[in-house]
């Protein structure tokens, strides 16, 4: 289902100007962010009304991947008791559009009891390949007694207006996570709430800034560990999330995850 930014907006700016006001213009970006960023619980109650037929995957595909663990399709990763995702050349609607690279995308590790989840089109980015201004989702992997993990992607100019710069170029771990924030949490960050920041080089040379944030009202789950680079103009973060009972039993391996996230 394609969404028409212009004529939602406008339909919007027209039901709230009074009668007699002239038009005036319309941040359709603006407007697009208080749709899916801002408002994270409507999204989430959009996304259960979707018919089969507005999600990424055909119904049958879907509901087979929902059905099957990772570890029988997905080969072994470097680290124990793991499986390696690296997604194909057809995989979302940003690789088959050339906005994340196809013949080097992003990958990361995983237990093999997870199952892949449902991305709704609306948060996928679909409507707007390949000049999205917003964030979107990648895909989503789930465990139901273990946490969430997601790939989320935004293009750079929502951190800086600089292109073409590396992520220690745009500002210190402390210095982004205002902008971050959202992201990770799926609704708004308090900074009191974030319990660690600090980065590292990785094997494919490219310096990541790891978060730690303990927040009781995030709607991807109080507790996250997430990984952030940026490569070309965009920014890739994998997040990873857990209730209070999963992060107690799961906390080792999900900060596993986290690690072997690469863009």
């Amino acid at each position: 289902m394609a969404v028409d930014v212009q004529r939602v907006c406008t339909q919007q700016q027209d039901q709230q100007r009074p009668q007699q006001q002239e038009p005036q213009a319309i941040d359709y970006a603006q407007c697009m962010r208080r749709r899916l960023i801002g408002g994270a619980a409507a999204a989430a109650a959009a996304f259960a009304a979707l018919p089969a037929a507005d999600l990424l995957l055909p119904g049958s595909a879907a509901a087979k991947l929902e059905s099957t663990q990772v570890g029988s399709y997905l080969p072994p990763a470097d680290v124990e008791d793991f499986v390696l995702f690296v997604p194909d050349g057809k995989k979302t609607p940003a690789i088959r559009a050339g906005t994340v690279t196809p013949g080097q995308p992003y990958r990361f590790a995983m237990p093999p009891t997870w199952r892949e989840a449902k991305v709704a089109n609306i948060l996928s980015g679909n409507y707007c390949q390949p000049r999205c201004a917003e964030p979107w989702i990648e895909v989503i992997f789930e465990n139901e007694a273990e946490g969430k993990a997601q790939v989320i992607v935004s293009p750079l100019v929502r951190l800086t207006n600089r292109k073409g710069v590396r992520i220690e170029e745009v500002g210190p771990p402390e210095g982004i996570i205002t902008s971050l924030g959202p992201f990770i949490t799926g609704t708004y960050l308090d900074e009191e709430d974030v319990v660690s920041a600090s980065s590292a080089k990785r094997d494919d040379g490219l310096l990541y800034y790891n978060y730690e944030i303990n927040a009781s009202y995030g709607t991807n789950g109080p507790h996250t560990v997430s990984s952030v680079t940026v490569k070309g103009d965009l920014a890739l973060l994998l997040v990873v999330s857990a209730n209070d009972k999963q992060w107690a039993k799961n906390e080792g391996r999900l900060r596993a995850m986290v690690e072997t996230f690469r863009a």
